[in-house]
């Protein structure tokens, strides 16, 4: 399995947490990400998201800018900022599908990152994406192929 995991971009502040939508710059970083990685995002089967609003928008315009945008996105509580590592494991046990993205918030990407390889203190800027490896979803079962920041 291969799993891309993305953080959301910047944010504009406010309240509730839940409804922030991306800034200008989020947007901006969406889009030089996407673009840098449209050959990655070329065999994706699914696409998992946070329902927050910031998390959306970076799904949509990823998909749109990789051209994957023919793929329904899942609506996963779990991959929201206090989403837990095993539920997202459960998942990943589920699916069917070989290649996929996720977009979710701090802190959890980096526990995922965390949890899936086996290493500690993983950092996630905004609109930063990894690359995981596994022939198994399963604790300390992954490889981190990589983390590309935008800034």
């Amino acid at each position: 399995m291969k799993l891309l995991l993305m953080r959301h971009g910047d944010a504009e502040p406010g309240h509730p947490d839940r409804h922030r939508p991306l800034s200008a710059y989020g947007r901006d970083q969406i889009t030089r990400q996407a673009l840098a990685h449209q050959q990655e995002a070329n065999n994706v089967q699914q696409l998992a998201c946070s329902p927050y609003t910031r998390a959306a928008q970076t799904a949509v315009l990823f998909a749109q800018l990789t051209n994957i945008n023919n793929i329904a996105i899942d609506w996963l509580d779990d991959l929201t900022p206090q989403g837990s590592p095993r539920a997202i494991e459960g998942f990943l046990q589920q699916t069917q599908a070989d290649n996929l993205v996720m977009v979710s918030h701090l802190p959890l990407v980096g526990l995922l990152i965390d949890y899936l390889t086996g290493e500690t203190g993983t950092s996630m800027g905004t609109a930063s994406l990894a690359s995981l490896s596994m022939d198994y979803p399963a604790q300390g079962m992954a490889t981190l192929n990589w983390i590309h920041y935008v800034d």
